[in-house]
């Protein structure tokens, strides 16, 4: 009976001793992922902050896009789902680009937890060369956010080299930490806190200037087009007028007729909330503008396709 005791204790010993072994390894930063995202989860509501994403980076394509054409956006009267229903254009490559980041950073992190750390830190000069790069991308990064640093002025620079930046440094500070210095949870979770949202505001930076160009983009491809474009033949009870260049006004001779006049050679570029917005098909950004036509029962729109003639129309209405 006292052996049965003994061996009983040994086997209850053992179990103990086994338990206390992955005690001793340092936890992994990515274990405090989940606490993160159960934080930030509580303060933002995720279908909220989604589409709050959703409208501003509509709006910011939007803005550009009609902002090329000197019109003020705020005049035309969007709504938050015009927003949504134009975030598609500026927002698919970013959002494929940003899935294929998270997945080969998420490859590249298992690869890392499963290799040999002391691997890493027999290349001496892994760290150094990480440290080095990654504060250099870091600090054009944040010059990049009052219009400074090395070419900053072309298009999501800036907001990658922070991103890249401080990604590179965190990798170069917890290779040094891996095999000299000894790392709180309080500290883990906060730089990983820091590292997101600076990582997260870096992407939305890139996201929002990706749509606005697209936006002017658009709108300059339009432009390009104009002539070849479907136009609109506009008739109205009474004078509007529209003198611009491409666009012929004709005074109609039937005084018994609805309407007046008639003005060819315009394109819509907008038939917003309560009003029509034109361009002529000899618009010049230097010099053109766009015509803003109030609706209303006394003008009636003429839709004619692209490859319809303007001599085609009849020399009278």
């Amino acid at each position: 009976m006292a052996r049965q005791g003994e061996s009983s204790e040994g086997d209850a010993s053992q179990p103990a001793d086994s338990r206390s072994t992955p005690a001793a390894t340092p936890p992994s930063v990515l274990h405090e992922l989940p606490p993160v995202l159960k934080v930030l989860g509580q303060v933002v509501a995720p279908a909220t902050l989604v589409t709050a994403l959703l409208v501003f980076f509509g709006w910011s394509h939007t803005t550009a896009l009609f902002g090329w054409f000197g019109i003020d956006p705020t005049s035309l009267g969007f709504s938050s789902t015009d927003y949504l229903l134009t975030t598609q254009d500026g927002l698919f490559v970013p959002g494929v680009v940003i899935a294929l980041l998270v997945l080969v950073m998420t490859w590249v992190l298992n690869l890392v937890r499963r290799s040999d750390p002391g691997a890493v830190l027999r290349a001496a000069w892994a760290a150094p060369v990480a440290a080095v790069v990654g504060a250099v991308l870091a600090i054009n990064g944040v010059l990049g956010l009052f219009g400074r640093g090395v070419l900053v002025d072309r298009l999501a620079v800036a907001p990658l080299c922070l991103v890249l930046g401080v990604t590179l440094l965190s990798v170069a500070g917890h290779t040094v930490r891996a095999g000299r210095l000894s790392y709180s949870r309080g500290a883990r979770v906060a730089e990983l806190t820091a590292l997101t949202l600076v990582m997260a505001m870096s992407l939305f930076w890139a996201t929002g200037d990706y749509s606005a160009s697209v936006g002017r983009g658009r709108a300059a491809a339009l432009a390009r087009s104009l002539g070849e474009r479907p136009q609109v033949v506009l008739y109205s009870d009474k004078a509007l007028g529209i003198t611009a260049p491409g666009v012929r006004t004709l005074r109609c001779t039937d005084e018994s007729g609805a309407y007046r006049y008639r003005y060819s050679g315009l394109v819509l570029l907008l038939n917003s909330n309560g009003q029509y917005i034109f361009l002529p098909t000899g618009w010049d950004r230097r010099t053109g503008r766009a015509i803003a036509v109030p609706k209303s029962a006394q003008i009636r729109l003429d839709y004619r396709s692209s490859g319809a003639l303007q001599d085609a129309l009849p020399a009278s209405c």
